[in-house]
């Protein structure tokens, strides 16, 4: 669990470093906007769970949603 976060982590302040350096077009933007909103709705989600077996379903659940998120709105690296 720990690498794949690792790994989506990275992913994704790659992008922010995009993101940051204007080279997201616009609606590459507002995509990167939306999987933020995702991404503290699941983890505000994860705080409020039951139990841990509760908040690692939905990390799962979440971290599935982010990759599948970022293979379909940024399938190639921004960088080169």
């Amino acid at each position: 669990m720990e690498d794949e976060a690792e790994a989506l982590l990275a992913r994704i302040m790659m992008i922010r470093d995009d993101l940051n350096a204007g080279r997201l077009a616009p609606d590459q933007v507002a995509r990167y906007r939306e999987l933020g909103r995702r991404v503290a709705r699941i983890t505000a989600d994860m705080d409020a769970a039951a139990d841990i077996d509760a908040a690692y379903a939905l990390w799962r659940k979440g971290a599935d949603m982010i990759d599948a998120f970022l293979a379909e709105h940024f399938p190639q690296p921004t960088r080169h």
